[in-house]
């Protein structure tokens, strides 16, 4: 008789009031984006790993680089899910986890810039 297969719990997380997805799709319509977007090196990103770091908290998605800060008291799964991935690509942990979810659709407004390889 072949194992069970692993299952993975979700932790739920218990958002604070004022910080619903639709109480994020307001506050994303007033953030503006940089335009034009640059080439941001990965050892760019990597600087940007912990909530402290001046500038924000980045990480990489499908080649885009996001600066996560605004958007980490509003994800469903708490800010610690979104600190995993901070300062490096989040791309495969993303698709393991969400891979139904447009990110571009929940984080636009995040968008800072392409992602590129160091010189």
């Amino acid at each position: 008789m072949p194992a069970p297969a692993a299952t993975s719990k979700r932790k739920k997380v218990t958002l604070t009031p004022g910080h619903s997805p639709l109480d994020w799709a307001r506050l994303k319509s007033s953030i503006q984006p940089p335009f034009p977007f640059r080439k941001i090196p990965l050892s760019e990103v990597k600087q940007h790993k912990d909530r402290n770091s001046p500038g924000g908290v980045w990480t990489v998605l499908n080649g885009k680089v996001y600066d996560m800060a605004p958007y980490l008291a509003f994800h469903p799964g708490g800010e610690d899910e979104l600190m995993r991935v901070a300062g490096r690509d989040g791309t495969r942990l993303f698709m393991l986890t969400h891979s139904w979810v447009n990110v571009d659709a929940i984080v636009d407004a995040c968008c800072i810039g392409i992602a590129v390889k160091d010189d």
